[in-house]
């Protein structure tokens, strides 16, 4: 992939030892500024594994952070690296789908907006698929995190799979963001006092 220089990604880490070495190897295709933040994991990364990849660097939390935490200690460490102009949130489970990277990075490196995310919602087939009681609370839980962030065009505010822009990285209030399950919608908020444009993009 091009502008592989200027991707960061962060992977917070916690039991995920069984997945993380194909979600690097996923990774690395995309970026080669890669931190995975062990946010006191009770299992142990395949450091010698990981090791062989210079595109990776591990940092090991002061104590157990949270996943929003870990992932603001990521975001950290990459707004500092020259290169980066787009920092990228990727799951350690295996869960997110790495070929939506170029979705996400291409509004922030060739439009004006300063934050991309994943909305599973605009994918009609996973909708129609997802249990009605699990889609009537995602409703439900979309339109108060509306009210709360002031983004109405956003529906899928708990999906971490994000790109963000180094400069608006460099601008957040992070002791202002949570660092529990309510990590993501804290950020799209803290990013709405910054008049920060958002981009949803379509994915199951």
């Amino acid at each position: 992939m091009k502008n592989k220089d200027k991707l960061g990604i962060v992977i917070p880490y916690y039991n995920a030892r069984e997945f993380i070495i194909s979600v690097v190897e996923k990774a690395i295709y995309y970026s080669n500024h890669i931190v995975i933040i062990n946010d006191k994991s009770p299992d142990e990364l395949p450091v010698d594994f990981l090791s062989e990849f210079p595109q990776v660097q591990i940092i090991n939390a002061p104590e157990n952070l949270g996943v929003g935490g870990a992932t603001k200690l990521g975001l950290e460490f990459l707004k500092n690296n020259n290169e980066v102009e787009v920092i990228i949130k990727l799951d350690a489970d295996d869960q997110m789908d790495t070929s939506f990277i170029p979705s996400l990075v291409e509004p922030i490196l060739n439009e004006d907006f300063g934050f991309a995310k994943g909305n599973r919602f605009r994918d009609f087939k996973a909708l129609k698929e997802m249990p009605f009681v699990r889609r009537f609370g995602n409703t439900f839980l979309s339109f108060l995190s509306k009210i709360a962030t002031g983004y109405w065009n956003c529906f899928d505010f708990n999906n971490g799979f994000f790109a963000i822009s180094k400069k608006n990285v460099s601008l957040i209030n992070f002791n202002a963001i949570s660092n529990n399950y309510f990590f993501e919608t804290s950020l799209i908020s803290e990013l709405y006092f910054q008049d920060v444009k958002i981009k949803e993009i379509a994915m199951p």
